[in-house]
């Protein structure tokens, strides 16, 4: 009997599954001696729904078998189950300039984050953190393709879009270190001049 796949998108669930655990997390406050900190629960839930948006754009979503016997489910249409995320995955699987920039850009934010989330120190740290995760997403996806999960092919773009993911959240990093120091600069020049009118 063959079977045909259906192609899910995890964000929705995903983001759901999120949601509880934040009103959770919310509820716990009544009950702890020290209530958590709201920046670093905002930059911490942003961060977590982020790497969803991330494994979901990456994979392009999950497949799993459906029976076309079974028809208490209906046809199932690109449509319903193609979301914002699988198109875009779809629109730039194929060499571009365009495709290039957008991997770039989509590895930005995994480097501010690093920084300010978990406040790293070091620029070396920060850099091999990305990279060591950029190659375990395209490991991961190779392996989730070879094990038919994912939809996925091996080829020169994987290569070059690897590269730039990893351009993409160094960028990210300095970026953020770049803004630390300016307004740390900024401050002191503020405090000094005030020193100054005094």
């Amino acid at each position: 009997m063959h079977s045909t796949y259906v192609l899910y998108n995890i964000v929705p669930i995903a983001f759901l599954f999120l949601l509880v655990c934040i009103f959770i997390d919310v509820l716990l406050d009544f009950f702890r001696k020290e209530e958590k900190s709201a920046k670093k629960r905002v930059m911490l839930y942003s961060f977590i729904f982020y790497v969803i948006c991330l494994v979901q754009i990456k994979t392009g979503g999950f497949t799993l078998p459906q029976n076309p016997a079974d028809k208490g489910r209906g046809f199932i249409s690109t449509n319903d189950w193609f979301g914002i995320f699988d198109t875009m995955h779809f629109n730039i699987s194929i060499f571009s300039y365009s495709a290039l920039f957008y991997n770039f850009i989509l590895f930005v934010p995994f480097g501010m984050f690093l920084i300010l989330l978990f406040n790293l120190k070091s620029h070396k740290k920060a850099i091999s953190i990305v990279v060591l995760s950029c190659l375990v997403i395209h490991v991961a996806h190779l392996l989730l393709g070879w094990s038919g999960f994912i939809m996925s092919h091996f080829g020169n773009m994987d290569i070059f879009c690897l590269i730039v993911n990893v351009l993409g959240g160094v960028f990210g990093v300095f970026l953020v270190k770049y803004a630390i120091n300016y307004i740390h600069a900024y401050q002191l020049n503020n405090q000094a001049k005030n020193v100054e009118n005094t």
